[in-house]
């Protein structure tokens, strides 16, 4: 199901309204029959591979307690794993799982935590399924350890009154980002990457700079959605961003962009691979392995690996600089990147690269003509420094009683949400989430 859906909003609200009436030992059980109920909403195909990677992965956690072959054993089911991961990806069966790359990784995770011996195997499957597929963050993270988030559905603890005002706030930030800049951008973003081909220099900049913001808006709504939506129920998510486009170098944008994903490549292929801490060309190589296995993680197309390369690359030269660049000499690189990874092909961001020193004299020709034709966007598009100012001013990381300044961000916020959200059901303008393909 996608959070905006019609659907999303009223389930939540039923879900935690009979969540804090249930005792605590069925609150569990509840949460296990929303998050499999809101992938069989999506397909009863998702559901089905969801189980069995929860299957799989359950029963994985309990033989590497007991076997003796446990490098095997684990070598072995993370093939598994993976085999799948990469057999819906890249074989032309009709669809993807949604968020199959996300609660695979996850269940990776457990699986490396219980033979490291950090943490127990669980008995219980249905409280291993509750993991695996809470629904909150099931389809697009953040990508949760086992450490962190296990003991709270166990727990299953009472939300306070702090956890709704938090809840709320970030649910509200989220459908601001997503609803009002993510899908204002979208058709901007549709309309010149569809032709490539025969875009100018300044288009195929705005193409590159336009989509850095959308994807970006994009995520980290969902991010703070599903944050939001578990902090209603007592329950906190990992942070996944940390204003990524103010980073000093591509290594502190990396500590800053799909933070948990960073984490789990860090600690689960970097640190085992030795890391940094066997030599110069040892390192290159990790990294390079790790920057690869990211590329992959999001597709099977040369442009993701070249994407994921480039960054790798990118960063290893950062590494060497006496100087960090500030933060727009690290926006411009990862800006113009973004093309890789969002052309259709590896040829049609080449083409796009290679209209970036045409045209520039039709620059304010080409501005105009924009303006003439689309005056509600060229609106939305000056709203959105507003927007960005009144969602980093809504209170959501502490507990302490939002002032009154937030709480008028806050329900100025909802009111231009609401106005979009009308806008968009409209004119159909809603479009699903860009992580859902992964």
């Amino acid at each position: 199901m996608n959070f905006v859906s019609p659907l999303f909003l009223p389930g939540l609200a039923l879900t935690v309204f009979f969540y804090r009436r249930l005792p605590g030992h069925a609150r569990p059980g509840l949460l296990l029959m929303v998050s499999l109920a809101f992938f069989l909403l999506d397909s009863p195909a998702s559901a089905a591979v969801l189980l069995a990677v929860i299957a799989l992965s359950w029963l994985m956690g309990l033989s590497l307690e007991r076997v003796q072959h446990r490098k095997a054993l684990l070598l072995g089911g993370s093939g598994l794993m993976l085999g799948n991961l990469c057999v819906f990806k890249a074989a032309p069966l009709g669809f993807i799982p949604i968020g199959i790359s996300f609660y695979t990784f996850q269940a990776l995770a457990y699986c490396v935590d219980v033979y490291r011996g950090r943490f127990p195997a669980e008995r219980d499957p249905l409280r291993y399924a509750l993991f695996v597929a809470f629904f909150p963050q099931v389809t697009a993270g953040p990508i949760e350890r086992p450490g962190s988030l296990m003991p709270q559905l166990e727990a299953c603890p009472s939300p306070t009154s702090g956890d709704f005002r938090v809840g709320g706030f970030l649910i509200l930030r989220g459908f601001a980002r997503k609803i009002i800049i993510a899908d204002g951008l979208a058709p901007l973003v549709d309309g010149l990457f569809v032709r490539v081909g025969g875009l100018t220099g300044p288009e195929a900049l705005a193409a590159c700079a336009l989509f850095a913001f959308q994807i970006y808006a994009d995520f980290a709504g969902y991010t703070d959605i599903a944050r939001g939506a578990a902090r209603l129920m007592g329950i906190r998510l990992s942070e996944n961003f940390d204003h990524p486009y103010r980073a000093r170098g591509l290594r502190d944008f990396w500590r800053r962009w799909h933070m948990t994903l960073t984490g789990w490549l860090r600690d689960y292929v970097y640190i085992p691979l030795g890391g940094s801490r066997r030599g110069g060309p040892r390192t290159v190589i990790n990294v390079l392995i790790v920057f690869a296995l990211s590329s992959l993680w999001h597709g099977l197309g040369l442009h993701f690996l070249a994407w994921g390369l480039a960054h790798g690359l990118l960063m290893l030269a950062d590494d060497r600089l006496s100087r960090k660049p500030g933060p727009l000499l690290t926006f411009i690189p990862v800006c113009l990147l973004w093309a890789l990874f969002r052309a259709p092909t590896l040829s049609a961001a080449g083409a796009l690269y290679a209209a970036l020193p045409t045209g520039w004299r039709l620059a304010p020709a080409l501005l105009w003509s924009f303006v003439h034709a689309h005056p509600w966007t060229i609106l939305r598009l000056a709203a959105m420094p507003l927007i960005l100012l009144l969602t980093d001013r809504v209170p959501v990381e502490t507990d302490v009683p939002a002032d009154m300044k937030s709480l008028l961000s806050g329900y100025a916020l909802f009111l231009i949400i609401m106005l979009c959200l009308f806008a968009d059901l409209r004119s159909d303008a809603i479009t699903p989430f860009i992580y859902f393909q992964f």
